[in-house]
C-alpha cells in the first residue's frame, strides 16, 4: 500500500490546501496529514498560527480524502518518517528547486522516500489571509484620540 505524506500548517484552512490534499489523496492508497504543532510554526515563521492546533487537526481530519491525522513537530520531515513512515511527501511546487526543496529531497532518500511536488495555487494563502484579516483589524480599530 503505498502511503502519501503531506505536512503543513494548515492555518485558515483554503483552497490551496484542499488542492494540494486532493491531488495527493489521488496518488496513493493511504494519506496522512501531518498538522503542524503551534511551537514549530512559530519556530519556523516567527509566529503562531492563527487557528490553534487542535483545531487545525480536527478540520484537516474532517476532510474526507484524509485517511489519518498527526502532529507534525520538527521541520526534519525524517523526524515525522520515523514516527509514521510513508513512502511519497507531497509538497508544493513553490518548494522545487529551492534550497529547502533540495534538503527535503536530501533527507528523504536517506529513509527511502521520495518527494513528488503538486501544484501550488497561488491565489490564497494563509500568509495572505493573515495579510487581509490585520488590514481589516486595523481598520476596525478606532485611533486613539482621534
Amino acid at each position: 500500500m503505498l502511503t502519501g505524506y503531506v505536512p503543513g500548517g494548515f492555518d485558515m484552512l483554503h483552497i490551496g490546501h484542499l488542492n494540494i490534499l486532493t491531488a495527493a489523496a489521488a496518488r496513493c492508497e493511504r494519506l496522512v496529514v501531518g498538522v503542524a504543532t503551534d511551537e514549530s510554526l512559530e519556530r519556523m515563521k516567527g509566529r503562531r498560527p492563527i487557528v490553534p492546533h487542535a483545531e487545525r487537526m480536527a478540520l484537516v481530519g474532517a476532510l474526507r480524502m484524509v485517511d489519518a491525522i498527526v502532529p507534525d513537530v520538527d521541520q526534519d520531515k525524517r523526524l515525522a518518517w520515523r514516527r509514521f513512515p510513508f513512502d511519497v511527501l507531497f509538497k508544493g511546487t513553490d518548494w522545487r528547486g529551492t534550497d529547502k526543496g533540495r534538503l527535503l529531497e536530501e533527507q528523504m532518500a536517506e529513509v527511502g522516500a521520495r518527494v513528488v511536488y503538486l501544484p501550488y495555487t497561488p491565489t490564497t494563502s494563509s500568509t495572505m489571509l493573515r495579510r487581509v484579516l490585520a488590514q481589516e483589524i486595523a481598520a476596525r480599530t478606532p485611533v486613539p484620540g482621534a
